[in-house]
C-alpha cells in the first residue's frame, strides 16, 4: 500500500511581512487547492522566522511571529538562530511555551539536561488513513555559543537523530522528515550518515534557492530561499510497508509583492504595527546639533566602555548605516540606522594589539571589507573605521606616536579590558588582523549593542536634566 504526501515549505523570512502576507495567502490557496483533490498536505518552516532586527519583531517581542505561523496554519517549525540568538533565555522559554506550532529542537538543552520551554524533539503528524510522519528538528548550535550565552547544553546532534529517528520507527512513523536549521553543506553532510533513517531534509539558514530537490545517499533535501520570495512543494509517495519513498517531486513557487496578501495575516500585522509605534516613539534624548555617522558611532564606544566599566571602548562603523538629526532622537531614529544585531562583549587585548587596531583603522582595504552574516544588517556593509572611546592617540596617516590609554603612555605588554561587539572577537568577520589572539571575558547575557547605545542615551538626557 502507498500513500501519497506533499510538504509545503519555507525558511528564514526574517521578519519580511509585506512579502509573509502574499507567502501565506499562497500557502492556504495552495493548501486547499490539494485537500480538495483528497491530496494529504502538510506545512512546513526551517526556522529564522522571526528576526530581531524587525521593528515589529523587536517591539512585540516576537509575539507576532507567534500569531503569523499560526494564521498561516503551520503544523511544525524548527528553531534558527534569530530564535536561539536574539532573545534573552527566558523569552526563548516563554515563547516556545505560547507557540500554538510546536517548535522542534533535538540538539540543545536545558543545564539540567530538559527541554528548553516548550520546544519538543520531536513529533508525529497522521495524513490519510495510514501514514504517519515523524518530524524532528535541529539546529546551529555555532560550536559553544548558546553554552557561553544562555547556559544552554549542546547535545550531539547525530547521535540524537539516530535516537529520535529509532523512537519515531518505534511508534509508527512510515515517513521521517528532518527540519534542519543547519545550512545546505551540513546537510549534504549528514544525509550521508542518515541514509535508510531520514527520507526528507527540510533545510533553512543559508538559504539556498534549490529550484529542485537534491538527493544525497537516498535523502531528498530541499530548501526554499529566503525572505518569503518562494514557498516550496515536495510531494512524495511512501511504501507504507518497506517505509520507503518510492517516488518524489518538487518545485518552488515565486512569491511576488504583487500577488494576493492574506486578509488574516494583515490583521496580525497591522495589531503588530500599532505595539511597534507605541515602542518606537519614545524619546531618548534631545540633540540640538546633528549626529554624524562617526560621532554616533564614537558615542556607542563611549556607552559600551561605561556598560563594562572597561579600560577602553571600541565600536566599528559597520554597526550604523548613518547618522542621526538633530531634534528629538527616539528609539525609532536609533533602530533605523542600527539594524545589526550583535551583542556586546568585554575582551581582554593587549596594548600591542590596541596599537595594531589603531593603525589599521587607516588602511581602507581594512575598513572596506564588507561583512555578511554575524548579525550584520545589511549585508554586505563595509565594517568600517573603528572609533576608540578612553584611548588617545597623535597620528599622520599610518604613522601613530604618543599612544595613551585612559591618559597613560599604553604599556605593549599590558593586558586591557575592551567593551565592544561580537564582530571584533574573529578576523574573519571583522578584517581587523590584530584581534587574532584575543581573550573573551564575558557576553552581554539578554541584551544587543543597540540597548546599550539607547540606555546610555537616556542617561544622558536625565543627566542634562539634573544639571539644569
Amino acid at each position: 500500500m502507498k500513500e501519497t504526501l506533499t510538504i509545503l515549505h519555507t525558511n528564514d523570512l526574517h521578519g519580511h511581512y509585506e512579502h509573509a502576507s502574499r507567502q501565506s495567502a499562497f500557502i492556504k490557496k495552495r493548501k486547499q487547492e490539494l485537500l480538495s483533490q483528497n491530496q494529504n498536505v502538510i506545512v512546513v518552516d526551517g526556522g529564522d522566522h522571526m528576526d530581531m532586527s524587525m521593528n515589529e519583531c523587536l517591539a512585540t517581542d516576537g509575539y507576532i511571529h507567534l500569531d503569523m505561523v499560526s494564521a498561516t496554519g503551520y503544523d511544525a517549525m524548527s528553531v534558527g538562530n534569530n530564535e536561539l540568538l536574539r532573545l534573552p533565555k527566558e523569552k526563548i522559554r516563554q515563547l516556545s511555551l505560547d507557540s500554538k506550532v510546536p517548535w522542534l529542537l533535538l540538539n540543545l538543552e536545558e543545564a539540567d539536561g530538559s527541554q528548553i520551554g516548550g520546544t519538543k524533539k520531536s513529533m508525529m503528524l497522521e495524513a490519510g488513513e495510514h501514514l504517519k510522519i515523524g518530524l524532528f528538528g535541529a539546529t546551529d548550535l555555532f560550536e559553544d555559543l548558546y553554552e557561553r550565552k544562555h547556559g544552554f547544553k549542546n547535545r550531539e546532534t547525530l547521535t540524537e537523530i539516530k535516537n529520535e529517528v529509532a523512537h519515531l520507527r518505534n511508534e509508527g512513523a512510515n515517513l521521517i522528515v528532518f527540519l534542519s536549521h543547519l545550512g545546505l553543506e551540513a546537510d549534504r553532510e549528514l544525509a550521508k550518515e542518515l541514509s535508510g533513517l531520514v527520507d526528507v531534509i527540510v533545510g533553512a539558514h543559508t538559504h539556498n534557492i534549490l529550484l529542485q530537490p537534491e538527493t544525497v545517499s537516498d535523502v531528498i533535501i530541499v530548501q526554499a530561499g529566503c525572505y518569503g520570495q518562494y514557498v516550496g512543494e515536495l510531494t512524495i509517495t511512501v511504501d507504507l510497508e518497506t517505509k520507503k519513498v518510492t517516488d518524489h517531486y518538487g518545485k518552488l513557487a515565486e512569491i511576488s509583492l504583487d500577488d494576493e496578501s492574506d486578509a488574516e495575516l494583515e490583521e496580525v500585522l497591522k495589531n503588530g504595527r500599532m505595539k511597534a509605534e507605541q515602542f518606537l516613539s519614545e524619546v531618548l534624548i534631545e540633540s540640538e546639533d546633528d549626529l554624524s555617522h562617526e560621532q554616533l558611532v564614537m558615542m556607542t564606544a563611549h556607552s559600551l566602555k561605561e556598560y563594562w566599566d572597561a579600560d577602553a571602548g571600541i565600536m566599528y562603523g559597520g554597526g550604523f548605516i548613518d547618522g542621526l538629526s538633530c531634534g528629538k532622537i527616539t528609539k525609532r531614529s536609533v533602530l533605523n540606522v542600527c539594524k545589526s544585531m550583535h551583542t556586546p562583549i568585554i575582551m581582554e587585548l593587549t596594548g600591542k594589539q590596541l596599537a595594531g587596531l589603531i593603525k589599521e583603522t587607516y588602511i581602507e582595504d581594512v575598513t572596506n571589507k564588507r561583512v555578511y552574516g554575524g548579525g550584520f544588517r545589511p549585508h554586505g556593509i563595509p565594517i568600517g573605521k573603528l572609533q576608540f572611546s578612553g584611548i588617545s592617540w597623535n597620528s599622520e596617516a599610518e604613522n601613530v606616536s604618543d599612544i595613551r590609554v585612559d591618559g597613560e603612555e599604553i604599556d605593549f605588554t599590558k593586558t586591557y579590558k575592551i567593551g565592544t561587539g561580537t564582530p571584533l572577537l574573529y578576523e574573519e568577520v571583522c578584517g581587523y588582523p590584530s584581534v587574532e589572539g584575543n581573550k573573551l571575558i564575558e557576553l552581554g547575557k539578554d541584551i544587543m549593542i543597540k540597548d546599550v547605545l539607547m540606555d546610555y542615551m537616556k542617561k544622558q538626557s536625565e543627566a542634562k536634566k539634573t544639571t539644569v
